[in-house]
Parts: structure tokens; C-alpha cells; sequence
């Protein structure tokens, strides 16, 4: 068979670790095991919020089998860590616990059992401290200060024209008030970790979205050069968002280098729910203005974000939360101030789609209520508001390529379609069914600042083709795309290409797996170093066989990638690779043009944008509050589509994450303590919950974008919530303001109908 240039962009090919998975040979990190391997367990606070007067550990250490303890006092380098550069996290908590939880000292013994009973003897002595369990509490003038510098610890506006006086321009003003739940990233595999001594310095496999950071971070931590430092991403069980364990980490690795000898530290589910990042609980308060006609003048957004106790992934989170606060849509005067409160509840981070779901859900909502105040319907309001090629967003930045308009026709087309199939369907008397509708759009990538992606190619002597990146692939599948890309680039199958990735010790710095940026960006670093390459080989070729280089086709013979050279027999790739007697590496970054924003939050924040309208059919039951989502209709426009099959499997995901963020999921705190601890109570959606979806995609070619593709991970968990809440609210004709839509809410509001009917 021949394979002609681009022919494997937009065709499903199988995961390139999927065999290994599905046999059950993948290693994850809990499966690597040492001879002699130490088992770690960190001693953490039974407070939320108190003073530690001491910490004795002289009785653990006694015990035979304990290898190694570890406090803030064996911290050689600097006992901070932190995501972004606001490093206010310790490894260790030193004389104060801010939350429940946090770390005071780990064990490294020769079992776990052993570990478990040396935390029982170290004795740790408190002063108990006011909790702060709330926003509003801790916003409270006479509020225990969390921060060295106070409650509030982060502060974002975005101002464009005058709010004011789009207010005044309006025909209607629409308030609303609306809070958003704590949610866990529930990925089936628990955080894990193995440090390991090796001859010039430390060895780490973890669970990991970015083996670069963890590489800094242990190595400041520890104090050692940056180079002593290797961290490997292993096989990951998910991460959406999580996973950036930077305290497991470096304990692992203070351990490690204490003993001399490997250690291992792997969470319980129990663990995991306590101590791992959330997503961040909100209120949320907008004022819409709008004229009779249905045209938006101005939107006025004030939020208000648990960040738990550290800030963590906040910063970023919450510039997002500002940029997209005025949704998808076309508003001439935009007022938008979002806060980031300390409190003393488990410490908030990235979630995919870092801060755009607890907008949206709000946002939508108002757009909801404000066209049945107005009388129109809720597709009319979004068409006449949301935004057209030569819009401005709330940050200024002016848009080309964008297709909302046509993701909204195509939802209601279809969504008119299945009405008519389902007229004469019959339900129960004491239910209700509705169809909703929510758009989203999200930026790919870091928001305007530097965010390159790097990628190798290489040609060795023996003939293989490799791509060498440093971004982890957690499960979405990004090493399969990105052989795809490279395989389409060089006019090869991508079963030629060997993808390496996140290894500190053979692949450059990529960034994280984070912000949607793998595709887009990483992808198109992936597609400018095969070209150079491509380029490379065809001038080596030139001169081994006095050719013109565009004289030159490589093309798959019997899945073999073969060279082609007029009035010579074709030639294996690979006898050419030995024919030219070196290895040819080439290195190429791309980094999108963005800018940065000002002080007023204008500015350029991303090259890309991902654009979705999802419309969910539900049933209510009147009685009991009980929902039920029957379907789903996804539109979606991510540029190119490069493998269809992982592009409906991250839609599909989604919409589960979406549902479970929409009717179920909460962390339920008591002074800080999660009540709900493991899947029997923190209730997440399962296979006999999932409605139909189905996906529809209106490609585009976004010529940024590696083959014009944008990225699907995170935009499509977006508008699922909203999209619900909104069918919910039409099946109901109650307003709903609150996340999850449990039984108990959703009850609740309906009594409150019944008794003021």
C-alpha cells in the first residue's frame, strides 16, 4: 500500500499503549517495586487549623525496620513549593497547620505496616486555632488571618468600556447569586511515587503531569543541582487536572536520600481524598444588562473563590475564571473582579477546565432567565449575543474563525429532530422532561505569557523514527496524536514513529499537560521538527545519490516506509539511515502569539480557542427531585480533528465528569474534614447513569494549529452542567442557583413551589 502525505490526519488509530493497557501489562507507579524497597507514609495534621508546639519523634525511630524519618528540620534546601510563583506552600508544615491533613513528618520503614505503626508513636503537640471553613467567614472582619498578608490572596479585574453606563442603556437588569460545590478529580488511580538512589543522584517515577516542575521543585527542595535530579512519568491512571503532588514528591525524595535506599509512598483512596487538590468552590454573583431586543449592554461578574490553604494552581485558575467571565457572547461593557479567599479547607487547584465550568454554569443560567424575562427563547438569545469573526472578547483581544452560531444551529436542528421522533413518547404523570442548552468557548494553552512546546526528531542509524517530547501523556492519548502528526509530516505510518516522552533525562522541557496546550501547541513543535528532519534526510539523500532533494518521495511499501528516487529500485528508510552513518537529532519549539494583559485585563490571551454548545435532554420526577439525563448533543468545533475515535472518547469523558459536577459530586466538610471519603458516599457517575451522546463536529482549520487542530480535553466537560441545570429549570419552571443538583436540592426548591402555589 501507498500512503500519500496527511492521509493518517483524521483517522482513528488505536492508542499506541492501548494493547498493554487493556492485557493488564501497563506498570503504573504502584507496580514498580525495588529488592529492599522502603514503603513511606507521612504523619499529617489531625487540625485544621492550629499552632505546633512540637513534634517528638524519638519513640518511631526506635522501632526496628524504621529506616528513615523525616520533618521541616531535614529540609537541606528550601522548604516551599508551589505550582505557579506564588510559593506559599511548605513540604512540611513548620509552627502552624493550615489545613487537615498537611503533612508534619513521613516515616520510610521495610513495610508499610511497620511504617503505619512508627506514625502512631510520633507524639506532635498542638494549640488549636479558630477554623475558618468559609468564604464568608473568612471575609469576616474579625476573621482568623490564614495568610501572612490576610484572607484575600489573590485579586484579578478585567474592565472593558463602562459598565455603568451599560447598565443604564439597558431595558432589563437581571442579578443573580449562584455557588458552586468543592469537587474531586476522582481519577481511578490514587496519587504514587518511587524515589530511588542512583550513581549520580536521584531517580523518581511518579503519577505525574509534569516531570520538568516536579524536577525543580525536588531538586530546590533537597538542595542538590538540578541535574542529580531525574523524574519519570510512568503509565497514569488520570489526572484531569490533579496530580501535581509536589509535596509527595519531594518527601519521596527526602526519604530517599535520608535511607539511601528506594522508597515508595502510595495514597490510600481515603488519603487522596483528603489531601489532593479540588476544584475550587464559588460564589458567584452577575448583574446582566439587556435591551428588549435581547441585545447584551453590559455584564457586571463578582467572584468570590475558595483556594483552600495554600494557593497552589489559584493564580492561573482564576484569571481564567475573569477572562471567560462574560461568556461566549458579544458585550460592549464588561466589569469583572474575581478574589481568591484562604480558608482552612483542603487546598484548591487545577481541574479541567480550570475555572471555565463554575462560570459557565452561572453565566448560562442568567442567559436562561434573562430570555424568559424578555419573553424569546433560549437559542434566540444566544444567537443575537454570541460572538462573530471581528468580535471583541471581554479582554479586547478580536476574534476571527469563530463558529458558535453555527454549533447553536446545529444543536437545535437536531435537537428539533429528536422532538418530533419523541411526540408521542408517553412519561409518567409525576414527570417532567426538557431540553437545555449552554455555549463555551476556551482558550488552548497558558494565558499570555510565554508558553513554548518543545519536540525532537530523529533519524538513528538503525533506521528509527523517533519523537521526543517532554509533556506526559495521562491518558488522553497525546502520544498517539503526536505520532499521528509526525507520521503525516515525514509520509510515514505512525506505527514508524517511536514516541518518547516524560523523562527528564532524555526529553526536553515541553511544559505541562495542563491548559488543553498538547495538541495545539506541543503538537505544532511535533510537526515543525519532523519537517526539519523530513528536510535533513532529503538533503543527506541528495548527496549520498546526486539527486535534487524534491526529486525525493517517501512512501509506505507494505507498511514499510520506503525511498522513492527516480530510475532507482525504492530503498528502505532504514538502509539509509546506515547509508548516512549518524543519528540526525533536530530540536524545534513553537510558543503562540499571545500578549499579556494589562492592567486593566485587556490583552491577547491565547492563540486558539475551542468552541462547544452542548444541548442535555433530562427527566425530573416531581416527587423525589430525581434527575435523569437521556441524552446529550455535543457540538464542538477544535480546528482539524486528527483522530476522531480520542476525539469522542475526551467528549465522552467529559460529559461524565460533567454529569457527575452537574447532579452529584461534593466534598462534604466539617472543620475542614472530607466526611465523604471514598466512592461510597463521594457519589460519581457510573455506566448505567450515562445517557446517549452524541458528537458533532464542525471543522475548521485553524492555521496556528498543528494540521489546523485545537485541542478537546478540557472545553468538553464546559457546558455539560450548565446545559443540565438549564433543562432542569425548563422541565421545572423553578430557577436553580446551586451546584450539585442533588435530590435534596432539587426537592427543596420544589416544595418551596408547592408551598407558595
Amino acid at each position: 500500500m501507498t500512503m500519500k502525505e496527511k492521509d493518517c490526519i483524521g483517522v482513528s488509530f488505536l492508542k499506541l499503549d492501548a494493547a498493554e493497557k487493556v492485557t493488564g501489562y501497563a506498570k503504573y507507579v504502584a507496580d514498580i517495586n525495588r529488592i529492599g524497597m522502603l514503603y513511606g507514609k507521612i504523619l499529617r495534621s489531625t487540625r485544621a487549623h492550629a499552632r505546633i508546639l512540637g513534634i517528638n519523634v524519638d519513640k518511631a525511630s526506635a522501632i526496628p525496620g524504621v529506616r528513615a524519618i523525616v520533618t521541616f528540620s531535614d529540609i537541606s534546601g528550601k522548604n516551599q513549593i508551589g505550582m505557579t510563583g506564588s510559593k506559599d506552600q511548605k513540604v512540611f508544615a513548620e509552627d502552624r497547620v493550615r489545613f487537615y491533613g498537611e503533612a508534619l513528618a513521613a516515616v520510610a520503614a521495610d513495610s508499610e505496616s511497620i511504617a503505619e505503626n512508627a506514625l502512631r508513636q510520633i507524639e506532635v503537640l498542638y494549640e488549636d486555632l479558630p477554623v475558618v471553613e468559609t468564604i464568608e467567614q473568612a471575609l469576616m472582619p474579625d476573621a482568623p488571618q490564614i495568610g501572612d498578608k490576610g484572607n484575600i490572596c489573590l485579586k484579578f479585574t478585567i474592565k472593558k468600556g463602562d459598565c455603568e453606563k451599560g447598565m443604564q442603556e439597558a431595558d432589563l437588569v437581571l442579578d443573580g447569586e449562584y455557588h458552586t460545590a468543592s469537587v474531586d478529580h476522582a481519577y481511578l488511580e490514587p496519587e504514587a511515587v518511587l524515589a530511588e538512589p542512583i550513581d549520580n543522584g536521584i531517580l523518581i517515577y511518579s503519577s505525574t503531569k509534569s516531570v520538568h516542575v516536579d524536577q525543580r521543585e525536588i531538586a530546590r527542595v533537597i538542595g542538590w543541582p538540578l541535574e542529580k535530579v531525574h523524574v519519570v512519568a510512568a503509565n497514569i491512571g488520570g489526572s484531569f487536572g490533579g496530580k501535581p503532588d509536589l509535596a509527595l514528591n519531594t518527601i519521596a525524595a527526602l526519604l530517599c536520600v535520608k535511607s539511601g535506599m528506594s522508597v515508595t509512598i502510595r495514597y490510600t483512596r481515603e488519603e487522596s481524598l483528603q489531601v489532593s487538590t479540588k476544584r475550587h468552590p464559588c460564589i458567584i454573583r452577575y448583574t446582566h444588562g439587556i435591551k428588549k431586543n435581547g441585545t447584551l449592554t453590559a455584564v457586571k461578574l463578582e467572584i468570590l473563590a475558595d483556594t483552600g490553604a495554600y494557593i497552589d494552581y489559584s493564580s492561573t485558575v482564576l484569571q481564567r475564571m475573569a477572562i471567560f467571565g462574560a461568556g461566549p457572547y458579544r458585550v460592549p461593557n464588561v466589569l469583572i473582579e474575581v478574589k481568591g479567599v484562604y480558608t482552612n479547607n483542603p487546598v484548591t487547584g487545577a481541574m479541567r477546565g480550570f475555572g471555565v465550568p463554575q462560570v459557565a454554569f452561572a453565566c448560562e443560567r442568567q442567559l436562561d432567565r434573562l430570555a424568559k424575562a424578555l419573553g424569546i427563547d433560549p437559542f434566540t438569545i444566544r444567537y443575537i449575543n454570541c460572538l462573530k469573526d471581528g468580535d471583541t472578547t471581554a479582554t479586547g483581544q478580536i476574534l476571527k474563525g469563530v463558529t458558535i452560531s453555527q454549533l447553536i444551529s446545529a444543536v437545535q436542528q437536531r435537537i428539533d429532530e429528536e422532538e418530533k421522533k419523541c411526540k408521542d413518547k408517553r412519561i409518567k404523570p409525576y414527570e417532567r422532561e426538557a431540553w437545555g442548552i449552554a455555549c463555551s468557548y476556551y482558550g488552548n494553552g497558558r494565558t499570555g505569557m510565554p508558553n513554548p512546546g518543545v519536540a525532537r526528531a530523529c533519524l538513528d542509524k538503525k533506521g528509527s523514527v523517533k519523537v521526543i517530547v517532554g509533556t506526559p501523556d495521562i491518558g488522553q492519548g497525546s502520544n498517539t496524536i503526536y505520532a499521528q502528526i509526525a507520521a503525516s509530516t515525514l509520509g510515514v505510518d505512525p506505527d514508524c514513529i517511536l514516541v518518547t516522552s516524560a523523562d527528564t533525562r532524555c526529553t526536553p522541557d515541553s511544559g505541562t499537560t495542563s491548559g488543553t496546550r498538547n495538541t495545539a501547541i506541543v503538537g505544532k513543535a511535533v510537526q515543525l521538527a519532523m519537517e526539519k528532519l523530513r528536510s535533513l534526510i532529503m538533503q543527506k539523500i541528495s548527496i549520498l545519490y546526486s539527486v535534487k532533494p524534491e526529486e525525493i518521495k517517501i512512501k509506505l511499501v507494505n507498511e514499510n516506509p520506503m525511498i522513492f528516487i527516480p530510475d532507482r529500485e525504492p530503498i528502505n528508510l532504514s538502509k539509509i539511515a546506515q547509508e548516512i552513518e549518524e543519528d540526525i537529532l533536530v530540536e524545534e519549539r513553537y510558543d503562540p502569539p499571545t500578549t499579556p494583559l494589562d492592567e486593566n485585563g485587556q490583552g491577547n490571551p491565547y492563540a486558539f480557542y475551542t468552541y462547544s454548545v452542548q444541548g442535555a435532554k433530562v427527566r425530573v420526577n416531581l416527587y423525589t427531585g430525581k434527575i435523569s439525563v437521556e441524552k446529550v448533543i455535543a457540538a464542538f468545533d477544535a480546528g482539524t480533528v486528527i483522530n476522531p475515535t480520542l476525539f469522542e472518547g475526551q467528549i465522552e469523558g467529559a460529559i461524565a465528569m460533567g454529569i457527575g459536577y452537574a447532579l452529584s459530586e461534593e466534598i462534604k466538610l466539617s472543620k475542614g474534614i472530607v466526611k465523604n471519603n471514598n466512592f461510597d458516599e463521594y457519589i460519581i457517575p457510573m455506566s448505567m447513569d450515562m445517557p446517549e451522546i452524541e458528537t458533532i463536529t464542525i471543522q475548521s482549520f485553524d492555521p496556528e494549529g498543528p494540521f489546523g487542530a485545537k485541542g478537546v480535553g478540557e472545553p468538553a466537560v464546559i457546558s455539560t452542567a450548565p446545559a443540565i441545570a438549564n433543562a432542569v429549570s425548563i422541565a421545572t419552571n423553578k430557577e436553580f442557583f446551586n451546584l450539585p443538583l442533588s435530590l435534596e436540592e432539587v426537592s427543596n426548591v420544589l416544595k418551596e413551589r408547592e408551598a407558595t402555589t
